[in-house]
C-alpha cells in the first residue's frame, strides 16, 4: 500500500512548521518537494538513509557539523543546490529521505510516513552482544529440543516394548543432560 502523496506532503508541512532551520535552502528543497505530487511518489522516509543509492539526510539540529547531506551512487554532497538541481533534472527516480530531529524515534508525525528501508542489512542494528547472547539463545533452544527429542523416542520404545531402543536413547539423554554440565 504504502504513504499517500497527500501524508508525505502534511507530514513535511508539520516538519517545516515546527523544526526551524539556519540553512533557508534546506526549506526551499523541501517546498519544492512537497509542491510536486510526482515527486512525493518516488520520495520514501526511512530510518539510515544513508544506506540507500540516492538519498537525503537533514537535521533541524544547528549544532550538526553537516545538517544536510545528499547521497548519489556513493558520492556525498553538503551542497544543497546540487541536490536540487539533481531531484529536478531525475524527478522519477526514487528518493530516500531521513529527517533528524528532537524525538524523531517516537514521533507520531513521522511515524505515520516511515517507511521499511530496503537497502538496510537484517543485523545493522545488532551489537557484538547481541550476537553472544543470540548464540546463547539458540544454543539453548537446540539443547532443550534434543532433550525433548530423546523424552520422545525413549517413550515410544517403552510403548512398542523397545528394550535396546529405551536404553539406547535414556543413554544418550544421560550423556546429554552430563555434558551441559
Amino acid at each position: 500500500m504504502g504513504v499517500s502523496t497527500n501524508q508525505k506532503r502534511l507530514f513535511i508541512k508539520w516538519y517545516l512548521e515546527t523544526f526551524h532551520t539556519e540553512k533557508r535552502e534546506m526549506v526551499w528543497l523541501l517546498e519544492y518537494v512537497m509542491k510536486r505530487d510526482n515527486l512525493l511518489q518516488n520520495i520514501h522516509f526511512v530510518y539510515e538513509a544513508h544506506l540507500c543509492p540516492r538519498s537525503i539526510v537533514m537535521t533541524s539540529d544547528e549544532n550538526a557539523k553537516r545538517p544536510f547531506r545528499y547521497y548519489k551512487d556513493h558520492v556525498v554532497t553538503t551542497d544543497v543546490d546540487k541536490a536540487f538541481h539533481d531531484i529536478r533534472l531525475n524527478p522519477d527516480e526514487t528518493l530516500y529521505i531521513e529527517l533528524i530531529f528532537d524525538y524523531n524515534r517516537s514521533s507520531l508525525e513521522y511515524a505515520e510516513v516511515l517507511e521499511d528501508n530496503p537497502y538496510l542489512p537484517e543485523d545493522y542494528y545488532l551489537e557484538n552482544e547481541d550476537y553472544v547472547l543470540l548464540e546463547k539463545f539458540l544454543s539453548n533452544a537446540t539443547y532443550y529440543s534434543k532433550i525433548n527429542i530423546l523424552k520422545l523416542k525413549i517413550d515410544q520404545a517403552l510403548d512398542i516394548g523397545d528394550v535396546e531402543g529405551f536404553h539406547k536413547w535414556s543413554q544418550e539423554l544421560n550423556d546429554l543432560m552430563k555434558s551441559n554440565h
